[in-house]
């Protein structure tokens, strides 16, 4: 897990790096390598981390797998999203001109030239109706929108690999309680049955931290959004959650029940059947 963990934050400096901004809730670009945040009270308002608490080096070390390698700060980025999005309104320029004319080549060729950045002109439609007509202002709020919650994304990893290490830990513990007490401590029963939703919360957490990260993006730097909404209505929506509800609570019931119906019963009991045996301690053999 540990191992998986640490790739994925390697894979994010490439594909998400806003993300791995707000998870650290890095606001500015560090001087490489950079420190990986242990403690910190996110404040998006003042864009800085309060009582910051940091181990050095670590996050450059896990995320460019170098020493001099550079984690950008949110507030970079979104000067990054800055000119991303006024490229892509060059871009969605260029397909309003060869909706119109599809041999306009000028057309087609600033298009090329900018179809990277399209998704990014796409944030503007939150804000205008027509990218092109979008002031300065629209542009920086547009870019700012490229920022996901960092305080949420803060807590949600730390609490998630906080988790993940304390299960290391535990199953430390229990291969030394194996090993010499087998597992005849009360306290480490009790303890184990305790913490036995933690793993699902770890996922829960996991699930969260990586769809709240990638907002706006349905398609990072492709498709916002509010722009990939279904098109179904607000009873089919209704529809469907009721239904799955009612299915999946009606299992959750059966198998309460059953389960519940078993542990009564208790453990069943086997017995070897006992053979006839003679005076030796052998069997008879039969007559042939």
């Amino acid at each position: 897990v540990v191992v998986l963990g640490d790739e994925s934050g390697y894979a994010l400096t490439d594909n998400q790096r806003m993300k791995l901004a707000a998870i650290e809730a890095m606001w500015h670009t560090e001087e490489a390598p950079a420190g990986l945040s242990i403690f910190g009270i996110p404040d998006m308002a003042a864009q800085e981390t309060h009582f910051e608490v940091k181990v050095p080096y670590v996050l450059g070390l896990i995320s460019t797998r170098s020493l001099t390698g550079e984690v950008m700060g949110i507030n970079e980025l979104v000067l990054k999203a800055d000119e991303r999005i006024r490229s892509g309104i060059v871009a969605y320029d260029a397909v309003e001109k060869l909706k119109v004319n599809r041999t306009d080549m000028a057309a087609r060729e600033q298009f090329e030239r900018h179809k990277a950045d399209l998704g990014y002109a796409m944030l503007l439609k939150r804000h205008v109706a027509d990218p092109r007509a979008a002031s300065d202002q629209q542009i920086l709020l547009a870019a700012k929108d490229t920022i996901p919650n960092v305080p949420v994304m803060f807590w949600l990893f730390r609490i998630m690999a906080g988790l993940g290490f304390f299960f290391i830990g535990f199953f430390a513990l229990a291969f030394y309680c194996a090993s010499v007490c087998g597992f005849n401590q009360r306290w480490f029963l009790k303890l184990a049955v305790a913490i036995m939703p933690l793993p699902w919360i770890a996922i829960e957490f996991g699930w969260m931290l990586a769809e709240i990260g990638r907002q706006p993006w349905a398609v990072e730097g492709v498709l916002p959004t509010f722009l990939a909404a279904s098109s179904l209505t607000v009873g089919q929506i209704w529809t469907t959650i009721i239904g799955f509800t009612l299915l999946y609570g009606t299992l959750a019931v059966i198998e309460v029940r059953l389960m519940i119906a078993t542990i009564r019963k208790g453990p069943v009991e086997h017995h070897e059947p006992e053979q006839s045996r003679g005076q030796a301690g052998y069997a008879p053999l039969p007559a042939e």
